[in-house]
């Protein structure tokens, strides 16, 4: 996570009653949903030659050759040079053995370098592109996008298996893919390369999840905890599962930012209500901007026709506070130490041909 990205994850919808599922080695993403794309534009990496199948149709792309797709009703149209195929669905790979990379756009908006193979259909009125990837290389990609800048490997190792814990615990949370490239889900960028940090984290901790009662954690995280992390019970949040706790975070009791707001009464309503605080705090930063209350680490009061909110940190501060995790590396603690910290009561587990405690 960026220094000032903020985590607006809609908590309800996952704590309720997800099942945990098993791990498997690839997840499906979907990416660019933001943009509503209703044209792509996908090309090879230097040296790699892909293979484009759509419908009965195969062609292939190398060099400098790119595909075009655009949505044509409810199929996908299909152009390499001057061959045009329709489909219900187009998938693109490697012609090769292995996922080499490849460069997926949204002409004039974005363009972002995948390692993975690609299905495209349409939806509705726009392309919807899913990227079958790796489960260590969407690990990677998370924990480069999601960790604060000039992080520490330790502190990114423990960042790795709240990342990878929380892909596997959580698979299928969007129709048609397991998830997507926001924050909804975990934020994804481009995969690393492997002298990257995030690369050598990802490796180290590889198929290691936080387990609770011997089933992997769908793990949060936030960025700055204010001074502790927090509870369920406390964000009004309910659960039969893992109810995380409060742990105190010298660091940021010492080093947090404080903020102020100042808020209408009549769009303070959903703070005032005191159910599901962090649902709350999501419906003001919907209407009025992440950045009003950045934070659950807060007390407010009514002043006459405003409601002020005093607060510290950033982000709902359940499970691992990053600061607080830097803090801790940097004063000579592993990932296992970190992690045992901001999750009591879990275990390491090992997912895959490995599949045992540490």
């Amino acid at each position: 996570m960026e220094t000032k990205r903020l985590r607006h994850w809609p908590l309800v919808a996952f704590l309720l009653a997800l099942p945990l599922a098993a791990a498997a080695s690839t997840v499906r993403v979907g990416v660019f949903g933001l943009f509503h794309p209703r044209e792509l534009t996908v090309r090879p990496a230097p040296g790699a030659t892909l293979e484009v199948q759509a419908g009965r149709e195969t062609l292939l792309l190398y060099g400098a050759q790119r595909v075009r797709l655009r949505r044509y009703g409810v199929r996908v149209e299909c152009r390499v040079g001057d061959r045009t195929v329709r489909a219900s669905s187009v998938r693109i790979f490697s012609r090769d053995e292995g996922s080499p990379d490849f460069l997926l756009s949204v002409p004039g908006r974005i363009e972002r370098r995948f390692r993975g193979s690609l299905q495209v259909t349409a939806v509705q009125r726009e392309l919807a592109p899913v990227v079958l990837m790796d489960l260590e290389v969407a690990v990677a990609s998370a924990v480069a996008a999601e960790s604060p800048p000039g992080a520490s490997l330790e502190a990114l190792k423990a960042q790795a298996v709240v990342t990878r814990s929380y892909y596997v615990a959580t698979r299928g949370r969007h129709a048609g893919f397991d998830f997507c490239d926001t924050t909804h889900c975990q934020f994804l960028r481009q995969p690393p390369g492997p002298a990257h940090p995030a690369s050598l984290a990802a490796a180290a901790t590889q198929g290691l999840v936080l387990a609770w009662r011997d089933a992997p954690l769908a793990a949060l995280f936030s960025a700055d905890c204010g001074g502790r992390t927090r509870t369920l019970a406390e964000l009004g949040i309910p659960t039969d599962g893992y109810p995380y706790f409060s742990v105190e975070c010298p660091s940021c009791r010492t080093g947090s930012p404080s903020w102020e707001a100042q808020l209408d009464l009549k769009d303070a309503r959903p703070l005032l209500a005191g159910k599901n605080l962090e649902q709350a705090r999501l419906e003001v930063g919907r209407k009025l901007g992440w950045g009003v209350v950045p934070g659950s680490n807060y007390q407010g009061r009514r002043e006459g026709e405003k409601f002020v909110i005093h607060g510290r940190g950033a982000g709902h501060g359940l499970g691992l506070c990053q600061k607080g995790a830097a803090a801790m590396a940097a004063e000579g603690a592993g990932f296992r130490e970190i992690l045992a910290r901001f999750f009591p009561n879990t275990t390491l587990l090992a997912t895959g041909p490995q599949a045992k405690r540490r």
